[in-house]
């Protein structure tokens, strides 16, 4: 029988090999795509390399909104090496903190200013996840020739994703509010245990209020450069999936609202993480979005191809770097 080890990772390899042998060959050439790439100008080059740079340190500045006292350099080392963890290792994510922690513990931060600062990023870059969606489709909407399906599709998801903000806004500010979503949330957890064979989970209440007791200070002094860095990572790789799809040549007449739907709901698609780094999901969900919203299917591939080269391939060496410096001491205090 197959271990939870062993199964995520068969389960990585059976998406992987369904998405790029199977599914993306039927939509596009990758010949075809891979000329597209190579037909950039220079400037092109340039401009999608500095924006690409950009990204990679985009995230840090949230990890030193949440965690008072932490340098930039360290917050890019961590980031840099947790982001390259969780790009290749089956349940990543999990192994992505474990990385954060252990390096934040080695700069000298507490267990609970690390708990803190991995739920409050966490938090907020969820809160932007999920309000994005409904500022695009909402432009989409407005602003664009769409009929009245989708205009409806669009209120509604924006209602939904807005209230699911406020929700979580409210957990993270009041007593009451954080007592009750922890309690539903712990006997939706208590009626799916047994059927993954756990023990129902007891104390999310408590333990809720005592972590926003403890965190209700600093948020009420750093929201604002937590909500500030949240959305510029974000934008951030935003704007390096739009610099590839206008370097590529494709989605000329595409607005960049329309190209931020696309984007957020491969953001939600992939806020679960099946694989490592939504590796092949993510891909798959940016082409199908990208095709269906007018874009060519080879610049669609071309484009998709590209930036998860920059945002999921490239971190995972200079995270391998950042990794090797910190284990040589580079940032930790003597």
């Amino acid at each position: 029988m197959l271990t939870g080890r062993w199964a995520r990772a068969l389960l990585t390899v059976a998406v992987v090999v369904a998405v790029f042998a199977g599914v993306l060959p039927r939509i596009a050439d990758y010949s075809a795509a891979w000329d597209l790439v190579r037909a950039m100008t220079g400037a092109e080059v340039v401009a999608v390399a500095g924006i690409a740079l950009v990204n990679l340190f985009s995230y840090a500045p949230l990890w030193m909104a949440a965690m008072p006292g932490l340098t930039l350099g360290r917050a890019v080392m961590s980031d840099q090496a947790s982001t390259a963890v969780s790009n290749t290792v089956p349940a990543g994510f999990a192994f992505g903190v474990g990385t954060n922690a252990a390096m934040y513990h080695s700069f000298g931060f507490s267990a609970a200013e690390i708990t803190r600062a991995v739920a409050l990023t966490g938090v907020w870059n969820n809160l932007v996840k999920l309000g994005m969606p409904a500022f695009a489709l909402g432009g989409v909407a407005l602003l664009g020739d769409v009929d009245s399906g989708l205009g409806i599709a669009a209120a509604v998801g924006s209602a939904v994703l807005v209230a699911v903000v406020g929700l979580l806004l409210l957990a993270v500010t009041h007593e009451r509010a954080t007592r009750l979503l922890a309690g539903a949330a712990e006997r939706l957890a208590g009626w799916a245990a047994p059927l993954v064979r756990r023990s129902a989970p007891t104390g999310w209440p408590e333990r809720a209020e005592r972590f926003r007791a403890g965190s209700e200070d600093l948020v009420r002094a750093r929201w604002p450069h937590l909500t500030a860095a949240a959305v510029a990572s974000h934008t951030a790789l935003f704007l390096v999936l739009l610099t590839c799809l206008r370097a590529v040549g494709g989605g000329a007449e595409l607005s960049w609202v329309e190209l931020l739907a696309v984007f957020s709901i491969t953001r939600l698609v992939t806020l679960v993480p099946v694989t490592p780094g939504a590796l092949g999901v993510a891909e798959l969900s940016y082409v199908a979005g990208l095709t269906a919203a007018g874009v060519g299917a080879t610049a669609a591939a071309g484009t998709v191809l590209l930036f998860r080269f920059l945002t999921w391939f490239l971190p995972i060496p200079v995270g391998a770097v950042a990794f090797v410096l910190w284990r040589r001491g580079v940032g930790v205090p003597r």
